[in-house]
């Protein structure tokens, strides 16, 4: 009896195991845990600070905490998706070209969405686009997908349907939709940016770009695609105010 060959994974099914985001994020990831400590900064990304504040409150305080949740949420997930741990190179390479491409689409929609909008002032801290704020960059990739997308769009699922018994569809639906209206208000809080509605609706519609990857992808592509997309953004700044 002759044994029929395991059939070849295809890039999207495959790049959706947890082992690729894990490497699709650790770049990004240790550039910015790396950078806090070299450039010792008075300032860090706002979910890092969340994740921080949430541990805090359980008298959980150990330094880089928010890394060892990342890293316990990516222990967890391989062990309940029992997924292995080998990595195709190429398609490790075609998940970050994928990541990049995602994040330039969504780079030339925001400038058009910009331009159609009736002009907003930045703040001075939407101004800046010193080395400190590409290190900011990467943490936001990584550590705001780990609280909208990961945490809080988990959450409003099970809110949605197990106490509200929506259909998953549905509940699917109003957790995206709410969660990138969260996720756009969590940028004017005391110490961010002045509200602006078109500001606030371009971050809206972002959160809903990023959850759409989280959803469709990885957690990797969207993270990767979120970071990479800040760092578009800071490159042309850096270039605006020469």
């Amino acid at each position: 009896m002759t044994a029929h060959p395991s059939p070849t994974p295809s890039y999207w099914s495959d790049t959706r195991r947890p082992i690729y985001s894990a490497v699709l994020v650790l770049p990004f990831l240790l550039t910015y845990e790396i950078g806090l400590l070299w450039l010792k900064p008075d300032r860090i990304n706002g979910g890092d600070i969340i994740i921080q504040h949430l541990l805090g409150l359980l008298s959980i305080q150990i330094p880089f905490v928010s890394a060892v949740v990342l890293l316990t949420c990516f222990a967890t997930w391989q062990a309940h998706s029992k997924g292995g741990w080998k990595i195709n190179g190429s398609f490790l390479q075609l998940a970050f070209l994928e990541s990049l491409a995602c994040a330039v689409v969504l780079f030339l929609f925001m400038g058009w969405l910009a331009r159609s909008l009736p002009p907003a002032s930045l703040s001075a801290a939407g101004l800046r686009a010193s080395l400190l704020d590409l290190v900011l960059y990467c943490g936001a990739g990584v550590y705001e997908e780990l609280v909208f997308r990961v945490l809080l769009l988990g959450l409003l699922l099970l809110v949605f349907t197990k106490l509200l018994k929506m259909e998953i569809f549905t509940a699917s639906i109003w957790a995206v939709i709410l969660g990138a209206l969260l996720f756009s208000l969590f940028h004017y809080l005391p110490g961010g940016d002045t509200f602006h509605l078109n500001s606030f609706l371009q971050r809206a519609f972002a959160g809903v770009f990023f959850a759409a990857l989280f959803v469709l992808r990885s957690f990797g592509v969207a993270a990767a695609t979120h970071a990479l997309y800040d760092i578009l953004v800071g490159i042309q700044i850096l270039y605006a105010h020469d």
